[in-house]
């Protein structure tokens, strides 16, 4: 029933889409719309990427967190093909936040990585990733960094012809993955309007080998138990998703007004449990207004988000067990000013409010009402060959828990200061340090009860003090026409860090876990060097060679779980006219710094290539794209994933699509 509704859906979009197809896709100068000033991500202090256009849409996956996990600096959870987060740099949960077009994503996939995050790739514009602290402009729970998804679900601009959009189809062999998604934006005069729908099924992920790890099966086997015996699969993997958005402003000459209303659901299995899975629908409204000014104001910016979430976690079919509501809100003010001189800067508040509760007999975590409230300033100073950052946040946290416990009431202070040195063409130096505390979660703070996903028993602890970070960011950039190339350094100095950690005792057949505070130290880095090897009129071919690495330990001197290992690795890429051609292998080391409790994780090579064609029809265009994943057929996990002992990436598989633009 759902895959005919599917085809449907697809194949009348693509009717829709064959009568106004422009003939080429615009390129438009790169904006990261989540730093305070939208700039280049080139002009500012911290390390910013973002993912957009063609790129983006051969590396659309089926979770936020497979979609970035090839990107320098950043790998995922990885809980099956559904309910995957990213991971900054060793750092994920609630130390990484996930936004909408600046907004968070208001579910809550931070509390548990078997919770799928509320965002859709497929109908987004462009993703922008944060490497490094983010709090100073959205809060402690962007410490480590955030993801922003950019959409146009609230129009900031009438589009220049009545009707713009885009029509996507796309599948993959290795979770039988089917997908049909469109996107309409247009308008007339002052008003403009947005719609998008996607429709996507999976069924179980197919893997090279035995689905538990050999790391895992070897300990089974010398504690005398036998490993199971799946193969060729991951069970219990298979989901299904859908949603979408209508929205619309009104737009001057002056400003703009607009609202939006999405709806996003999806069913998936937790791989590790035989029969379980999670039925998740969240309603929600984002709504936008800005006013352009002249003075010392130049614009002003109120945005706003109220979320209605609610998920299930069944244990069997017809067997319903936890159950998560969550009601949020989230406003936010800004005023972008000029005082002369070369400064220029933003101001504002914010406030989030999250009506948490969990009900069943495996809620870990008691019912809660979080309430912050922030104040936050930015500016920067544009000299002849220079540039200067300063910025602070002072963020208020309560915390009121529906239990016999106390609640928290505390006030995290932010600061960073970064400068950015032209010292030479096309050359530049990039400093950036940050002082950033965190507030603890609920979960932190209250959890005392079997976390299945984790397979653990966690145990909170009310007197746990904020986190305090201290970060220094550096990064040598080049660019220009021929050579480019970007090398990052990190240091991050953690006092009173919080962490799980196991306790050896045994609560309901599960290990117990209690967090506690230490310091800790993460070091790493991340560089990128683009060769051009070819260029001749409209042929291109290319060479990049790329690593990253990232290091975390306790002062203690225990390693910190789930931090990723050394990756490098080279690709290159061939365009010409219409076509474009690449291939890479990237090499991920042996992770054997591990937690106590934690397995290591073998050393593999993901291997993929991609291919692009842009059809003429008439006077029209369609965007033809061929991705092949593990080409090696490697038994492949992330190490950063709870379930790499369980669930490896999926084995070779071949991701086929088309997608019109009009």
């Amino acid at each position: 029933m759902r895959r005919s509704h599917l085809l449907r859906v697809a194949v009348a979009a693509l009717m829709v889409s064959h009568a106004a197809l422009s003939q080429e896709s615009k390129t438009e100068e790169v904006v990261v719309t989540s730093s305070a000033l939208r700039e280049n991500p080139l002009d500012v202090a911290q390390p910013t990427s973002v993912m957009s256009g063609d790129d983006l849409r051969r590396q659309i996956a089926g979770s936020i967190g497979e979609t970035l996990s090839s990107q320098l600096g950043v790998s995922s959870t990885y809980f099956g093909p559904s309910a995957s987060r990213p991971v900054i740099r060793g750092l994920a949960g609630d130390r990484v936040q996930v936004l909408q077009d600046g907004l968070a994503s208001l579910d809550v996939s931070s509390l548990s990585q078997d919770h799928a995050v509320t965002l859709e790739t497929v109908v987004s514009q462009q993703i922008e990733i944060v490497k490094g602290p983010a709090a100073l402009l959205y809060g402690s729970g962007a410490s480590g960094g955030l993801v922003n998804v950019v959409s146009t679900r609230v129009p900031t601009e009438v589009p220049a012809q009545p009707i713009t959009g885009a029509v996507e189809v796309r599948g993959d062999t290795a979770s039988e993955e089917r997908t049909g998604a469109f996107s309409l934006d247009g308008g007339a005069g002052n008003f403009a309007f947005h719609a998008d729908y996607f429709d996507r099924e999976t069924d179980d992920v197919e893997i090279p080998g035995f689905a538990q790890s050999d790391a895992l099966r070897r300990q089974l086997i010398e504690a005398g138990e036998e490993p199971d015996d799946i193969r060729g699969h991951i069970p219990n993997t298979q989901g299904e998703a859908s949603g979408g958005a209508i929205g619309g402003s009104y737009i001057g000459q002056q400003g703009l007004a607009g609202l939006s209303y999405s709806r996003y659901e999806t069913t998936y299995g937790i791989p590790g449990e035989a029969e379980a899975f999670i039925d998740m629908k969240q309603d929600r409204f984002d709504g936008k207004a800005e006013l352009d000014l002249e003075g010392t104001i130049k614009k002003l910016r109120l945005t706003g988000a109220y979320n209605d979430y609610t998920h299930t976690e069944f244990e069997a079919p017809g067997e319903p067990g936890t159950v998560f509501n969550q009601n949020a809100y989230e406003l936010r003010f800004a005023a972008d000013h000029e005082f002369g001189n070369g400064w220029r800067g933003t101001t504002g508040l914010q406030y989030v409010d999250v009506d948490f509760e969990a009900i069943g007999e495996e809620a870990f975590v008691p019912s809660s009402t979080t309430q912050t409230l922030s104040v936050f300033a930015f500016e920067e100073h544009h000299f002849e060959s220079w540039t200067i950052e300063l910025g602070a946040r002072a963020e208020q946290q309560k915390i009121d828990v529906n239990a016999a416990l106390p609640d928290y009431d505390e006030t995290a202070i932010s600061l960073s200061a970064g400068a950015v040195w032209d010292f030479a063409e096309d050359h530049a130096l990039a400093l950036n340090l940050t002082r950033t505390q965190r507030n603890p979660q609920a979960a932190e703070l209250y959890a005392d009860g079997p976390h299945i996903a984790a397979q653990r028993y966690e145990v909170g602890d009310t007197n746990l003090d904020k986190e305090t970070s201290v970060t220094a960011d550096l990064s040598l950039r080049h660019t220009g026409d021929n050579l480019s190339w970007v090398v990052s350094a990190f240091y991050n100095d953690y006092t009173d860090y919080i962490y799980a950690s196991p306790t050896g005792d045994i609560e309901d057949d599960l290990p117990v876990y209690v967090y506690l505070q230490d310091g800790a130290k993460f070091h790493g880095f991340e560089a990128e060097v683009n060769v051009p090897l070819l260029d001749d009129g409209n042929r291109h071919l290319g060479l990049r060679l790329a690593s990253d690495y990232v290091r975390g330990k306790l002062d203690n001197g225990e390693d910190l779980p789930q931090i990723p290992p050394l990756r490098f690795g080279a690709g290159l890429h061939y365009d010409q006219d219409a076509w474009h051609i690449g291939a890479q292998a990237f090499y991920y080391s042996k992770q054997d710094k591990v937690a106590t409790n934690e397995l290591p994780t073998d050393s593999f090579v993901l291997a993929e290539m991609d291919a692009s064609y842009r059809v003429p029809v008439g006077s029209t265009s369609v965007f033809l794209f061929l991705r092949g994943t593990n080409l090696l057929d490697e038994d492949a996990r992330q190490h950063a994933s709870p379930l790499k002992d369980i669930a490896p990436l999926a084995g070779r598989s071949w991701h086929i699509g088309a997608r019109a633009e009009f």
